[in-house]
């Protein structure tokens, strides 16, 4: 049985001290910017919550309407239980370290944790931050088994399970590998023949059974629709680039120390699993191990965007520590040295990035997703005005999510009842009603326009279409693009086709 070392008290202080200031910059941070392509689409899903959305599980379609519930309609409540699922994973990794790094001083993991750009970006609302958190509590509940020996843990572990599942599919990893954890040793596996490990995995599917009810009423939309990354149709010829990518990624999301560090854990935990000091690891190495493989197995057939392993950087923070602790032993300086050099990357990069969201110092339009977040305010008056003057019953787009959603926050913060709604891509909008005729004619049809000088009705869709209005979107230092609206009616048979109406 595992037990916690103690921690100075003034260590923990400082360490919590210096990740709460952390946690309160990212909230100033949110309340200061716009909102995102992906958090402007999950904030139109809060506007009409249901159990279930094609790109993702509905958990944070949750968090965003209870944030503004709270706060209000604005970035800040839209953002706001990220950060404190962030916070909260953050605790999670410092009690893991306790549990499971058998060491003296386990304060490590959550300033290697807390100390990254992924983490200095979780003031993003985006389905990572509650699927990292309850990726970790579930690795939580386990640990405090190993340490208790109280099987009711297994109950926890399974209701933050079916969480995660509700969060991000990523975390249905988290089954096979808790299953090799209890298979890899003589001693765990003993624990299959216990009845609270089975059911909290029932408790974990009854949690995630809404989800595959909708997904099955729906004709497995979202299943299919995220099972088609694990579809594999060859070997990638760029294999080694994805590769590079992959790793790339991490270092960049993690800082390389980190990713270092969490490799060199992972080669010694499996080169010294039997030595007592590494045997804590179990649980975090078993548990990320088959998501690593199939991230890396991916690779060789497609591009691996680097946010799909945050939710296992929780534990792997924790192996890195471990490895971080043994440097210690063998070279108290270098191991500082390190330390320092995480943390100071892990501020001064996500650092750079609220400066440029704040205050645009730098003008790289060509790299800059901080553009994403200009602009819309005003573009949403002057919408909203053409669709007053012109009596617009609804706002029509096409072709982008992103920006879709980004009108429909946009209106939704303003306080304007003028819907917003795209006329293609229907399983996309499953949540919103079918038939555009419930909304009346005309519509304000509005896009970007890739010829400001000429720009082309779109007479595709529509039997009558009217150019009303030419705007630009504002980026700070430049206009980002130019925008046309048409007032239309009398649809086609491609617009219905596109809605999946009549």
């Amino acid at each position: 049985m595992l037990t916690a070392p103690a921690v100075p008290h003034s260590r923990l202080l400082i360490v919590g001290g210096a990740i709460l200031v952390l946690a309160a910059v990212k909230l100033f941070v949110a309340g200061s910017i716009g909102l995102s392509f992906d958090e402007s689409y999950y904030t139109f899903w809060s506007e009409n919550l249901a159990i279930g959305y094609l790109d993702h599980p509905p958990m944070v379609a949750y968090l965003i309407a209870a944030g503004r519930a709270i706060f209000g309609d604005d970035p800040f409540g839209v953002r706001f239980f990220a950060v404190a699922c962030g916070l909260l994973t953050t605790g999670l990794v410092y009690r893991l370290g306790m549990l499971l790094a058998d060491r003296a001083t386990p304060a490590p993991p959550p300033p290697l944790y807390a100390a990254t750009p992924a983490s200095g970006l979780v003031f993003l609302m985006t389905p990572d931050p509650p699927s990292a958190l309850f990726f970790a509590a579930t690795l939580w509940a386990v640990a405090e088994w190993l340490a208790s020996g109280r099987r009711w843990w297994w109950l926890i572990a399974g209701a933050m399970a079916g969480l995660g599942l509700w969060s991000k599919y990523t975390d249905a990893f988290l089954a096979p590998g808790l299953l090799l954890f209890l298979l890899a040793s003589r001693e765990r596996r003993g624990a299959l023949a216990s009845w609270p490990v089975w059911a909290g995995a029932a408790l974990a599917l009854i949690v995630f059974l809404p989800v595959i009810l909708w997904n099955g009423e729906h004709g497995w939309a979202s299943f299919t629709f995220q099972g088609q990354r694990t579809v594999t149709s060859g070997l990638d010829p760029n294999w080694a680039g994805n590769l590079l990518d992959l790793l790339g990624g991490q270092a960049l999301y993690q800082v390389p120390v980190l990713v270092l560090l969490a490799l060199a854990g992972l080669v010694t935990f499996f080169v010294r699993r039997g030595a007592e000091e590494w045997r804590g690891l179990s649980l975090p190495v078993w548990a990320s191990l088959p998501a690593l493989l199939y991230f890396a197995f991916h690779a060789f057939h497609a591009h691996v965007e680097a946010n799909w392993l945050i939710p296992l950087w929780p534990g792997l923070s924790v192996v890195a520590a471990a490895a971080l602790m043994a440097l210690l032993k063998w070279n108290r300086w270098v191991a500082g040295v390190i330390l320092a050099l995480q943390v100071a990357l892990g501020i001064a990069l996500p650092g750079l990035v609220y400066a440029q969201a704040i205050w645009q110092p730098f003008w790289v339009p060509n790299i800059d997703r901080t553009l994403e977040t200009r602009g819309w305010p005003e573009l949403e008056r002057q919408l909203a005005a053409t669709a007053e003057a012109n009596g617009a019953r609804w706002i029509a787009t096409s072709g982008n999510f992103g920006v879709t959603g980004q009108l429909a926050s946009a209106f939704l913060f303003a306080h304007n009842p003028l819907p917003v709604r795209q006329v293609d891509e229907p399983l996309r909008w499953l949540f919103l009603p079918t038939d555009p005729n419930a909304l009346g004619w005309p519509a304000l049809f509005v896009r970007i326009e890739g010829n400001p000088q000429a720009p082309q009705p779109p007479s595709d869709l529509f039997g009558t279409a009217r150019l009303v209005g030419t705007y630009q979107r504002a980026g700070g230092r430049s206009p980002l693009e130019s925008w046309s609206a048409f007032l239309v009616s009398d649809p086609t048979a491609k617009f219905w086709a596109g809605v999946g109406g009549k």
